[in-house]
């Protein structure tokens, strides 16, 4: 097989914005849909910007280039909207930036649905969730194999974006996963 041949097969199975003419421009196609999904929160909300690092752009450009599904597309937007929002009072978002990258779409999902449900109103009003009604949400809403749970759960935990307690039977949300939620899930100052 040729290296157009593989070029080819990478083509067809690679996940990619329908709007891509060809495999070659994917990556800045999906840079400009997420900056231009980022300015267009920070514009119709009037909200004022500030400077980030150099360093921190380039990995929103780069790791973001990556994504090609809409909904972490839209999680990446919000993301760099609020990295660059100037009341906004983190300034971690490089960190945030290499928690999304690396996250799979339902590792994020099931972090939201923990957010939803083991958060009540302060970081430290989080409550436990049974470990198994988590795994049955996954199985029915993510369409998740037993074994993709388990290394999601595993995941989640080593990147200590979850907590499970001792008995490992119930998990909740860690301040790291909740403040990365909050940060992909709403722009700064929009209520």
């Amino acid at each position: 097989m040729s290296i157009a041949d593989n070029y080819k097969f990478l083509e067809h199975v690679a996940e990619r914005n329908s709007n891509a003419k060809s495999f070659d421009n994917w990556q800045q196609i999906n840079s400009h849909t997420i900056i231009t999904m980022a300015r267009k929160f920070l514009v119709e909300n009037n909200i004022s910007v500030r400077k980030v690092p150099l360093k921190t752009i380039h990995a929103f450009i780069t790791d973001s280039a990556l994504e090609s599904l809409k909904k972490q597309q839209q999680r990446w937007a919000i993301l760099l909207a609020n990295a660059v929002t100037y009341q906004n009072p983190c300034k971690q978002h490089l960190t945030l930036v290499k928690i999304l990258r690396d996250a799979s779409l339902e590792e994020v999902e099931l972090l939201h649905h923990l957010k939803k449900h083991s958060f009540i109103e302060y970081e430290t009003s989080r409550v436990w969730i049974k470990l198994k009604a988590v795994e049955q949400w996954a199985l029915e809403v993510l369409n998740c194999s037993g074994i993709d749970i388990e290394i999601i759960i595993e995941n989640l935990y080593m990147k200590r974006l979850i907590e499970v307690d001792e008995s490992e039977e119930e998990i909740r949300i860690a301040p790291l996963g909740m403040h990365f939620i909050v940060e992909c899930e709403t722009p700064f100052g929009i209520k």
